[in-house]
């Protein structure tokens, strides 16, 4: 089970009162943030718990999104690198998503600032007419912090579902 915490914004949004948070799943990436920008179209920007993995999806409809921010994940780990098997693992291991507030958990504050500062890129890019491909291969390349190492998001994800991959035999 995975949770997606989302912003009070999103929430009023979606017209859905938040869950309590569940136990941590068994996906690798960890729980995701996300927030809406009132851009147009709308959208939600997105960033996983472990690794600061941005991602961008249209709004609506909003009773959708939890699908299809699974199957843009899925996109998004393909278009990094991610061997398809680990991938589609990975989104399986997210099964069910729970909707939740961005209330106090670890590394809070860090990620609302990763979701602050990849809101600001993806309007700049959407002013630039850039297609949500485009946005999220950049956000993807875009430098974060973690433990006070500077890298790239998509590098901290394939070692870490490449740990994953070597754990299970190569599979």
């Amino acid at each position: 089970m995975t949770a997606l915490r989302c912003t009070q914004k999103l929430l009023t949004a979606m017209k859905v009162a938040p869950s309590a948070p569940p136990v941590p799943g068994a996906n690798r990436l960890g729980d995701w943030s996300l927030n809406l920008l009132h851009t147009r179209p709308k959208l939600v920007v997105a960033v996983s718990e472990h690794d600061r993995l941005g991602l961008v999806l249209e709004a609506a409809p909003y009773a959708t999104l939890p699908q299809r921010f699974i199957e843009a994940v899925l996109v998004q780990l393909l278009a990094i690198g991610v061997p398809p098997d680990v991938a589609r693992r990975e989104c399986d291991a997210m099964q069910s998503l729970t909707l939740t507030a961005t209330t106090p958990y670890p590394n809070r504050l860090s990620l609302q600032a990763n979701l602050k500062d990849y809101a600001w890129q993806v309007e700049w890019m959407m002013a630039d007419s850039e297609s949500l491909a485009a946005i999220n291969a950049r956000l993807a390349d875009y430098i974060v912090s973690i433990n006070g190492k500077l890298e790239f998001p998509w590098k901290f994800v394939l070692n870490r579902l490449a740990a994953q991959r070597g754990r299970m035999g190569g599979a």
